[in-house]
């Protein structure tokens, strides 16, 4: 009798969590994505080949949703570009990037279990629908996430593929770097990018 009555205050209390509203998960999605960023965008420690080519998108007035409609050719033209302007970053030093890495790292273990408890409440988030203004990156997140969290969102995201509510280009990323970041296979999931 204990607990059945345990197990129903809990079913009272998990449900009676506030929802939030789309503008407020919008903001909750774009500050994850700024703390993901953080160290890395701001330094550039990783390849800047996607923030690059989000530039491109935005200076030509592209959305993720046109520019993987593009045809084939069109997207290898602007990723050449992309790749392009990448490799002419400066670098750091292993000790500058290692310091920053390890900041990072911490984050990164933040800004996961926050994504993985919104997906688990709502859903794979699709900004598109959510009409953010603020950009964000739901993919990157789960792109970054420690090994520790590796099988938890591979069952999330099939999940989430199969109720069809994360692109095929999101999932190919994430299941990329889950599966160990295979080089070879980052060429395919960077045509792919939607």
């Amino acid at each position: 009798m204990k607990k059945l009555l345990l197990l129903f205050i809990l079913f009272i209390a998990c449900n009676s969590v506030k929802k939030m509203t789309d503008t407020e998960l919008c903001t909750e999605l774009s500050n994850l994505y700024f703390q993901d960023q953080y160290y890395r965008g701001l330094q550039e420690m990783e390849d800047p080949f996607f923030s690059v080519l989000d530039s491109l998108m935005t200076a030509n007035n592209l959305s993720r949703s046109e520019y993987a409609n593009l045809p084939e050719k069109e997207q290898l033209a602007f990723g050449k570009i992309a790749r392009k302007i990448a490799d002419k970053k400066p670098s750091l030093s292993k000790r500058e990037q290692d310091s920053l890495m390890n900041l990072q790292k911490e984050i990164d273990f933040k800004t996961t279990k926050s994504l993985l408890q919104i997906v688990e409440k709502y859903g794979f988030p699709d900004i598109e629908k959510l009409q953010c203004d603020s950009y964000s990156a739901p993919f990157l997140i789960f792109g970054h996430a420690p090994k520790k969290y590796w099988k938890e969102i591979e069952v999330l995201i099939e999940r989430e593929k199969k109720a069809g509510r994360i692109t095929q280009g999101d999932y190919n990323y994430i299941k990329w770097h889950i599966g160990g970041r295979k080089d070879e296979e980052i060429k395919q999931i960077q045509i792919q990018v939607n």
